[in-house]
């Protein structure tokens, strides 16, 4: 069924291919000339609160092709299980999301579409965008497929559908993933009246081998004749099944009127507006653990089934929002916006249990609940160079009453257009009950019945971006009381005290004559190693060489890049993972890092064709063979890697 989709797609990006001169970028807006005809075509997202479209670039450029890897939009930075596709967490500490909502797949959550990353497409002809990549041997092959079609049905409506493909065999046993993610999505964008809607289908596969039995084999053996703690005989797998629904609508009242010299640039001219909205939605998932032997050894405990193993937990989640934002104009030099609203949510939560003796060895549990929380927004813009934002949630009833959350920041621009340079200051304060999940849990190996309290976060911080001299820097501090963790022996638990995090981020690229030096820097630290335990650096650079070869008689361009780049991360205790849980749990007893990885690439772009052709991991066994980011799962070693991403709209 997957394959003959696929055919489909390509049939029809085959029927849309057309050539195209004359490009133009600017603010995720991309403009064609063709004819005397103006071709606008821009890619957009909603905030956090979907109150405003932020435009997205379309991904057209050259630079780091070959990080095609979904967690690079997230970080740079991560710790992971080796193999593409399989479970990630972030290495640094603000990138990781407090969300509640997502747990049960939370370190999965990069490979899927969901309501916190839908992107939107508003195009007055057809665009279709391939991705696709390929590396290694073909029985350890990696492989990458990425979809987006989306074309207008006239000057308001947008009808498309996003595919994402990752299927990886792994390097070492028992270590595939198998990941789909597909959405049709569709936006209405008028003066008065604005819609947006998805739906969005996840199904994730991975294969669990628990790491490798002893890593100091591992220059004795090819990697797949490394013996793995779940083997052959465990065949352990995760699965994680999940669909979403979004459905966001708005009306304006009030505003100026609305201007048609371009379909999808809409603009107020003067006036005060106030916005109605609603925003549904909806989610529900399953994530499942299979193990045909789970007396293998591997696990200490075993409450259902000493054959065989089937965990199942299900969350659902049906949210309805209803707000008022109330603006002033948009060219007004004084620019005011208040919003308030309320949020109801239903949570359904299953699984199956350990039963109560012998002759009932399992049941299935089910619980449902609701909360009602009051939102609110207020923003101040003087002139285009001041302004500041605040938001605010406070559930006030139900299963999360008590939990709120504060944020805001504060931004001021230096400059004028390409010198253009800002300051930004941040800071949240939130207070979280412990999620569902921390305190029920059943399975065939772990079981617990907590009642843990709420967890404090204060966070502030401040970051400088000077974009026309490619830098920029960042500073933050948390202070956490009460913070949720799991132990050592993979349960949750709650410290008793608070834990203070510092970081500090780097960002600067280097250019002479056409050599290009990128560099990335984290330095972090924490007050308690014991509960939170941070690498003290983290760092990723890119030496390469940047030309564009121009051809005279044909009148065309290829912009290349090749070079070299390096990560690294000092050596500290890492997480170690629970496959039946598919947790990142503490452990003091394996150090990871201090080893550094090093890739070669070369970057080809010719028109709207990109190529990368890539050989990661070039120093394998050359530095020894500590190359693991997390305990007992090593990372692959050299790979020969390809890409291409076609762009057609015309």
């Amino acid at each position: 069924m997957i394959r003959a989709f696929i055919y489909i797609i390509f049939l029809s990006i085959s029927l849309c291919a057309y050539t195209q001169e004359g490009m133009r970028r600017g603010k995720g807006i991309v403009k064609e000339k063709s004819d005397s005809v103006t071709h606008v075509t821009r890619q957009f997202k909603l905030n956090d609160t979907y109150t405003e479209i932020i435009n997205i670039p379309l991904d057209t450029l050259i630079n780091a092709f070959h990080r095609y890897e979904k967690t690079e939009d997230v970080s740079p930075f991560f710790q992971c299980l080796g193999n593409y596709g399989l479970p990630y967490v972030e290495t640094d500490f603000f990138d990781r999301s407090p969300d509640p909502e997502y747990f049960i797949y939370r370190h999965l959550k990069y490979f899927m579409h969901h309501a916190g990353n839908k992107i939107y497409i508003d195009t007055q002809v057809p665009f279709t965008k391939l991705k696709w990549t390929f590396g290694g041997e073909r029985q350890l092959a990696e492989q990458t497929l990425g979809v987006r079609h989306s074309q207008n049905v006239n000057q308001y409506l947008n009808l498309g559908l996003d595919l994402d493909i990752i299927y990886s065999l792994g390097q070492y046993n028992y270590q595939k993933s198998d990941n789909k993610a597909f959405t049709l999505h569709s936006s209405y964008i008028r003066n008065k009246y604005k819609a947006f809607a998805s739906w969005s289908i996840n199904n994730l596969k991975a294969y669990e081998n628990g790491g490798v039995a002893d890593p100091s084999v591992l220059d004795q053996f090819d990697t797949r004749d490394v013996p793995v703690n779940l083997g052959g005989l465990n065949e352990a797998k995760s699965r994680v099944k999940n669909m979403n629904f979004q459905l966001i609508q708005k009306y304006t009242i009030g505003g100026g009127k609305e201007n048609l010299t371009d379909s999808t640039v809409n603009k107020k001219k003067g006036g005060v507006s106030g916005t109605f909205s609603h925003i549904l939605e909806y989610d529900k998932g399953r994530r499942i653990y299979e193990d045909k032997s789970p007396g293998s050894g591997f696990y200490d405990t075993i409450y259902i089934n000493d054959v065989s193993t089937y965990d199942s937990l299900y969350a659902r989640i049906l949210k309805n929002t209803l707000r008022f934002d109330f603006n002033t104009s948009e060219e007004a030099k004084f620019r005011l916006g208040i919003g308030v609203g309320i949020v109801n949510e239903l949570n359904v939560f299953a699984q199956i249990i350990p039963g109560i003796d012998e002759e009932n060895p399992a049941d299935s549990a089910k619980w449902t609940g609701s909360s009602n929380a009051v939102i609110g927004t207020l923003y101040n813009r003087i002139g285009e160079k001041f302004g500041w934002r605040a938001d605010g949630k406070l559930y006030f009833t139900g299963l999360r009453a008590g939990d709120f959350e504060l944020k805001g920041n504060i931004i001021k621009s230096f400059g004028k257009g390409e010198k253009k340079s800002e300051l930004v200051a941040r800071g949240s304060m939130m207070n979280t009950g412990s999620v569902w999940w921390l305190n029920n849990w059943g399975s065939n190996h772990f079981k617990w019945a907590n009642d843990f309290g709420s967890e404090f976060r204060i966070n502030i911080g401040g970051s400088f971006n000077i974009p026309y001299n490619k830098f920029s820097a960042g500073i933050d501090y948390a202070l956490v009381s009460n913070m949720f963790y799991f132990d050592r022996e993979a349960l949750p638990a709650q410290n008793d005290g608070a834990i203070s995090v510092l970081s500090a981020r780097l960002n600067k690229n280097f250019s002479f004559w056409k050599l290009r030096f990128d560099n990335s820097i984290l330095i972090q630290k924490s007050s308690n190693a014991e509960i939170l335990n941070l690498p003290l650096l983290c760092a990723r650079s890119a030496f390469y060489f940047d030309h564009e070869f121009y051809f005279k008689i044909t009148d065309g361009r290829l912009q290349t890049q090749m070079g070299f780049e390096a990560e690294y991360n000092t050596s500290y205790y890492s997480y170690s993972y629970m496959p039946a849980t598919g947790i990142f749990y503490l452990q003091n007893m394996t150090k990871t890092g201090n080893y550094p990885v090093i890739n070669a690439f070369l970057n080809i772009k010719l028109k709207r064709t990109r190529i990368f052709l890539g050989y990661d991991h070039i120093n394998y066994g050359l530095m020894g063979y500590n190359y693991f980011l997390s305990p007992y799962y090593p990372m692959n070693i050299r790979m020969f890697k390809y890409g291409l991403a076609w762009t057609f709209y015309n």
